[in-house]
């Protein structure tokens, strides 16, 4: 709340007044398909340190460069899932995120049960260093 309460009304009342023409347009994708899958972050998996000491304002930046393809379907609230989907050649895990049409979040459930029984990953754990 620290955080939002820094953004000036003015920039939140844009982003809002936007909300049901961006998800109309993200909505089009959803005519023809059941699901959208892309990447969860721009890079391999950061180090679990990367964001510690830092401001919030520096965070939320930063963060918006490793997880770009998050930020749209939080602003227009569809439903998304990060699957693992397999692992870096250090042996860190790489996810996906599969993204659901308005309020059909038993598809994404279902798919991302598929998923896993076809490539498990629970029994593997990345290097301690």
């Amino acid at each position: 709340m620290r955080l939002g309460a820094l953004l000036p009304d003015s920039v939140l009342a844009r982003a809002r007044s936007r909300e049901a023409a961006d998800r109309a347009r993200l909505g089009r994708l959803f005519e023809d398909h059941d699901v959208v899958l892309t990447p969860i972050a721009s890079r391999p998996p950061v180090e679990a340190t990367r964001w510690e000491g830092r401001g919030a304002l520096w965070t939320v930046i930063d963060m918006a460069g490793v997880y770009p393809y998050c930020i749209q379907w939080n602003h227009t609230g569809q439903p998304a899932a990060s699957v693992p989907a397999g692992f870096s050649d250090d042996g860190l895990p790489i996810g996906v995120q599969l993204v659901g049409r308005p309020d059909d979040e038993s598809t994404l459930l279902a798919l991302a049960a598929q998923i896993e029984a076809e490539r498990p990953w629970a029994d593997r754990t990345p290097p301690v260093s």
